[in-house]
């Protein structure tokens, strides 16, 4: 395997090699398989789990706890995550005692690029995977870095509640699956993990939040008429539409079983009778999901007539069933009215839910405001951290490696 430093002036003493680095969006509370792989694809928001808590909301009170609100890690742009097996073969870079790997790299874009590589154009591949190719590739680098700078100002004391921390996120991944260890074992396999690796991973992950916690300790101050001109120029961030939901019984005569008709009875005539029939269940207390089940022959009869939210004044509701809005608009939630003859047929509405248009006031949000403000500013302080650990890397280097790296996934994805 070549290799080569991307700086050979770093300090190499104290350095713990492998592993995870620095971290995207930084995580605490990790409970399930798709919550890791949702990490391990670089992904900054836990998608999966009402209980997935950043880190930066605090592990630990023992731990310096972080600035930032779940919402706010959604757009800071923290290095990509993710862990792959350490590749062979193929040109290495050495940052701070770590290798990276072409094939590490190229492994990581696979699922965006190989596609491009296939149309066999390989000018044409090299130029547009490129910016992505470097994003990768900074992204690993500062992952290293960042957990390097963590390691090396973590406190002496830093030992026994990293371990408290680290143990309490173990205890919590076993509960995840009943505190049934073959059970939970088998899961990290699946994502590339033993106890031992995952136990790395978590330590890493918690230490270089506590660094990046102290990293962003001052605050910006903000005027209050700041404050103003956001709100008015940003006003459609709070404010939401009117929305409307209902259900509906239809009954349509021509469409009648013929159960439900007696004889000798018109279509028209059984329609209208059974319609009565059903609206005198409703108001008896009969539910009206089932009897839509039970009745209805609209379209949504097998949900329950349950329609998907309506946007007051959108238009939205095709004819015949457009003047259910204005019907639904003067109804109360959990009121039915009916029959309404409609297009040839006899419709019986009950209304669910109804949530009027409005906007929040200026100081509703004004605490909103303040801590996007504060957040913009921390999300600078952040980059200039980055860019600070990242300066000292060879550049030139960079690039001949990101060279070798479209090389290698060219000739990977798009063999001759």
């Amino acid at each position: 395997m070549q290799r080569f430093d991307a700086d050979e002036n770093f300090p190499k003493a104290g350095v713990e090699s492998g592993g995870w680095g620095g971290y995207n969006a930084v995580f605490c509370k990790v409970h399930n398989k798709d919550e890791i792989m949702t990490m391990k694809n670089g992904l900054t928001v836990v998608l999966t789990g009402t209980t997935a808590i950043f880190l930066f909301a605090g592990c630990s009170n023992k731990i310096p706890q972080g600035k930032f609100t779940a919402e706010q890690m959604k757009t800071i742009p923290f290095p990509s995550r993710y862990e792959l097996p350490t590749p062979e073969g193929g040109m290495a870079l050495n940052v701070e005692s770590e290798t990276i790997t072409t094939k590490e790299i190229v492994l990581r874009l696979e699922p965006q690029l190989k596609p491009l590589a296939m149309q066999g154009n390989e000018a044409a591949f090299r130029q547009a995977a490129r910016p992505a190719f470097r994003e990768a590739l900074r992204s690993r680098i500062t992952d290293i870095l960042l957990y390097k700078e963590a390691k090396k100002k973590a406190p002496e004391n830093i030992d026994d509640p990293l371990d408290k921390a680290v143990e309490s996120e173990l205890t919590r991944f076993l509960a995840a699956y009943g505190n049934n260890r073959a059970l939970a074992e088998n899961a990290l396999r699946t994502m590339g993990y033993d106890w031992k690796s995952y136990r790395d991973f978590e330590r890493k992950l918690i230490l270089t939040q506590s660094y990046l916690s102290k990293e962003f300790t001052e605050k910006r101050p903000v005027a209050h008429g700041e404050m103003v001109d956001y709100y008015n120029q940003h006003r459609d961030q709070f404010c939401w539409d009117g929305t409307i939901q209902f259900r509906v019984i239809e009954i349509i005569p021509e469409k009648l079983p013929s159960r439900l008709v007696r004889p000798g009875e018109a279509a028209e005539a059984a329609g209208v009778r059974l319609s009565v029939e059903v609206m005198d269940k409703i108001k008896d207390g009969a539910d009206f999901g089932k009897l839509a089940e039970q009745y209805s022959q609209g379209p949504l009869a097998a949900q329950g007539g349950l329609w998907r939210p309506v946007t007051i004044g959108s238009g939205s509701l095709p004819a015949p069933y457009d003047m259910l809005e204005q019907k639904a608009m003067a109804m109360e939630p959990g009121q039915a009215v009916g029959p309404l003859p409609v297009g040839g047929r006899l419709l019986i509405l009950k209304l669910e839910d109804k949530k009027e248009a409005r906007c929040k006031s200026f100081e509703e949000v004004q605490d909103a405001i303040e801590q996007q403000f504060q957040f913009e500013f921390r999300k600078q302080q952040y980059e200039k951290v980055v860019e600070k650990l990242t300066a000292r890397v060879d550049v030139v280097r960079m690039d001949i490696f990101l060279d070798h790296c479209m090389t290698d996934a060219y000739a990977m994805w798009n063999p001759k």
